[in-house]
């Protein structure tokens, strides 16, 4: 068998692929033939082996100019692959040749089809299609890759309350007592609905408009609304009847008369003189009394209680009981110390009087740590009550509040506990003021 009828076989078998057109400006672009394509290495001749013979023919019919080598693959039918010209200046370049590695794959020529180089990439390799992606031009593992990943799954979360905005745009109508707030837009929606009118936002969450404090003074104007399936008089609905339904009337009548008498006194407070001097003389001393309880409270002013008889038990030769209220600080009351026996003095007032404060100037001013100093005293009054009060130990006075002395005639006074000297056996006290508020 010839070549020319193995020829025919191999095209019979397999069809010639049809190539797109050129691009513009490269005239006869092709695919090099399948044979060149598959011609291992180290069957290619060396691109300096150019037929001479080939060059001669091809030159005077437009072929390579001379000096271009060609080269012709061994056993592939065709015409021979033609080399780049040789650059300036340069007679007989020849390009270099590379040692191939025999186990390698062959390169993919693109210099007879230039349009199709978009097709290959750069580096030589071929991105692998996934199997059922559609194929298209250029690198597509990636993108089929990435196309074809789920997502990772989320549990389901809470469901995050959401921030009121309230007051972001002004609303459309005027908010009345009981509309529903839109939180989205700030729309003030009847109490009935479940969707802003503005946003269609959820009302679920919205807040409720109420009445300012001096709204709910006033009585109610405009027609009352009842709920559905309500009456007035039955239970949880309308205007209460009866003797309810009269009273609350009578409270409403009567406070809007009120408003209209107090309004007519004002006027003719204010243009008529004679009735506004009447009206200052009347209410002059109780607003005075008012003012001065008030300034009392406030700014409190105490004055010094003296009384007119001093008793007391056995004390020391010349520091008798009376010495505690003489307003001398030299000057002091002393009698001997015993637990079982507290110390006692009684003081009587003229009249009976509402004491407020105690001073007390303990131990003596010649020397305070000679003697033994009060540390509790113990306050009997006339009307059965008393009190109890802790003294700090200082020589300076102490200024101590009386809770149940008021409206006493007298008082006694009592040493129950005392701040210990070194080697005295004596209590000694200055001095005794007892105030009352004026």
């Amino acid at each position: 068998m010839t070549a020319a009828s193995e020829g025919g076989a191999a095209s019979g078998s397999t069809p010639p692929r049809r190539l797109p057109p050129p691009p513009p400006g490269v005239p006869a672009a092709r695919l090099p033939d399948r044979a060149a394509r598959t011609v291992p290495p180290a069957a290619r001749p060396d691109p300096s082996e150019a037929d001479p013979a080939g060059a001669a023919a091809s030159s005077p019919t437009g072929g390579p100019p001379a000096g271009v080598p060609v080269i012709a693959p061994t056993g592939v039918a065709g015409s021979p692959r033609r080399l780049p010209p040789p650059p300036p200046g340069v007679a007989g370049a020849k390009l270099p040749t590379a040692p191939r590695n025999p186990a390698s794959p062959p390169r993919r020529d693109t210099r007879a089809a230039p349009h199709t180089s978009a097709l290959v990439a750069a580096d030589g390799s071929v991105d692998s299609v996934l199997p059922g992606a559609p194929a298209t031009g250029g690198r597509v593992g990636s993108r089929a890759t990435a196309a074809t990943v789920e997502p990772e799954e989320v549990s389901p979360q809470a469901v995050r309350p959401r921030v009121a905005t309230v007051g972001a745009k002004a609303p459309t109508r005027r908010r009345q007592p009981g509309d529903l707030i839109c939180g989205g837009c700030g729309e003030g929606n009847a109490p009935t609905r479940r969707f802003c009118s503005r946003c269609g936002d959820s009302l679920r969450t919205a807040e409720v408009v109420r009445r300012r404090w001096w709204q709910r003074l006033l009585p109610r104007r405009g027609p009352r609304v009842t709920a559905a399936g309500t009456r007035p008089g039955a239970p949880g609905g309308g205007r209460p009847g009866g003797v309810g339904g009269v009273l609350h009337t009578i409270y409403q009548r009567s406070n809007a008369v009120a408003a209209v008498l107090l309004f007519a006194i004002g006027v003719a407070y204010l243009v008529y003189p004679p009735l506004r001097e009447r009206i200052n003389g009347a209410v002059s001393g109780p607003v005075t009394g008012a003012r001065d309880w008030a300034d009392r409270k406030i700014n409190p002013r105490f004055v010094a209680v003296r009384p007119v008889e001093v008793t007391g038990g056995a004390s020391v030769r010349d520091h008798g009981p009376e010495l505690s209220v003489d307003q001398y600080r030299n000057t002091h009351w002393q009698v001997r110390w015993d637990k079982e026996k507290p110390p006692t003095v009684t003081l009587r007032f003229a009249a009976k009087v509402d004491l407020e404060r105690l001073i007390v100037t303990a131990g003596t001013a010649e020397d305070y740590t000679a003697t033994h100093r009060p540390m509790t005293l113990h306050l009997v009054y006339s009307t059965n009550r008393s009190d109890t009060l802790t003294v700090e130990d200082t020589g300076e006075p102490q200024t101590l509040s009386l809770d149940e002395a008021d409206g006493v005639t007298s008082v006694q006074i009592q040493v129950t506990d005392v701040h210990r000297a070194e080697k005295g056996t004596d209590v000694t006290v200055s001095e005794f003021e007892f105030f009352a508020r004026e």
